[in-house]
């Protein structure tokens, strides 16, 4: 997928969006941190401005909802890359706000805020609130403090700002991925084989989102802590 992403490859555009549109856990099992991480950079690389099946992955709510996140994260991305204009996405988001997104609290309300934010959320302020007002989105992911503080910066300088901090299109695929764990030389992992210990039942308790907080208590991320 990143070497996809890294020359542009229009013919894998579908077979992505097919592939990531599985309802469920599928392709965020298969994939790992890819969604959380690159998903959105990788279809900005590849979609060369065909929004629409971005756009169905973002409204349809059988589908995972870290996958939406990352489509709505194309579009910041397209934005910060002037491939689309900040406006035509601003008018999307828009959409989402008035009716184009279940009203449940979910995930996909709190990266859509970031989303917003990431755009300079300013003509979008009142459906923000509306939604916090709502209990729509989840404090732990963004607070409106969050917005208020992206509000007092610059509007031009926002979506090179979070292009910066979540990074652009897709460029070497060697330079995103040498950093990985697999690909690490481990001079001190252990050798000495440890008898194991017998299996205890595992007992099933409420599902924990990869973003969410680790439910050991470290305060990190459940993906960055306990998940493996």
């Amino acid at each position: 997928m990143y070497l996809l992403a890294q020359f542009r490859e229009q013919t894998a555009y579908p077979l992505l969006v097919k592939f990531f549109s599985t309802p469920g856990d599928l392709c965020l099992d298969t994939t790992g941190d890819v969604v959380t991480e690159d998903l959105g950079r990788i279809l900005a690389s590849v979609c060369h401005n065909d929004l629409e099946p971005i756009k169905r992955i973002i409204e349809d709510p059988a589908v995972n909802e870290y996958v939406r996140s990352a489509c709505l994260r194309t579009l910041t991305i397209l934005v910060a890359e002037e491939q689309l204009s900040r406006e035509q996405v601003v008018d999307y988001f828009r959409s989402l706000f008035d009716g184009k997104l279940e009203c449940e609290p979910d995930f996909i309300w709190s990266a859509r805020v970031v989303a917003c934010c990431d755009l300079y959320p300013e003509e979008l302020v009142q459906d923000i609130e509306r939604a916090y007002d709502d209990d729509l989105v989840d404090l732990f992911h963004v607070r409106m403090e969050s917005v208020r503080d992206i509000l007092a910066e610059s509007q031009e300088e926002a979506p090179h700002r979070a292009s910066q901090r979540r990074g652009g299109l897709i460029e070497d695929t060697v330079a995103e991925m040498n950093w990985w764990a697999c690909f690490k030389k481990n001079a001190d992992a252990p050798t000495t084989a440890y008898p194991t210990t017998a299996k205890q039942p595992v007992v099933k308790g409420k599902k924990v989102g990869r973003n969410d907080p680790c439910p050991c208590g470290s305060g990190k991320k459940y993906k960055k802590c306990c998940l493996h």
